[in-house]
């Protein structure tokens, strides 16, 4: 996995402070931070109820996006909010998991096996023992 972009995160959020907060003013970069960690508290801190829980068992990748997203919306800085505005939005959260966790190994077959240099031989066995 490439961690460069992870080391870099802090550095595009103090960015994003700095352009942001001279484009929109310091008071309202404050309140859209507070007002997204706010909402990232409801997310996470949802109850569920038996409609939830239903929901839970035939969509579980939705439950474990929605609480993905909850954690970087509680996250201040707006880089990690845009990421979990993504992870809210249905189409832009299917590309997400289709392109690139699937893609990148975390599959339901990411522990098989997948060298194609193998050699396999079929062959009939026969016990010599037995007459």
């Amino acid at each position: 996995m490439n961690y460069k972009f992870v080391l870099l995160i802090p550095i595009f959020e103090i960015l994003s402070f700095i352009l942001l907060g001279d484009f929109l003013g310091f008071w309202i970069v404050i309140s859209l931070i507070f007002f997204t960690g706010l909402i990232g508290l409801f997310l996470i801190r949802s109850e569920l109820n038996f409609r939830q829980i239903e929901k839970l068992v035939s969509e579980p990748n939705e439950w474990l996006f929605q609480k993905i997203a909850g954690f970087l919306l509680i996250i201040p800085g707006f880089v990690t909010d845009l990421l979990g505005i993504i992870m809210l939005v249905k189409p832009l959260r299917g590309y997400v998991w289709n392109n690139f966790i699937i893609k990148k190994g975390f599959s339901k077959n990411s522990n098989a096996r997948k060298n194609k240099d193998e050699n396999i031989i079929e062959a009939d066995y026969r016990d010599l023992d037995e007459k």
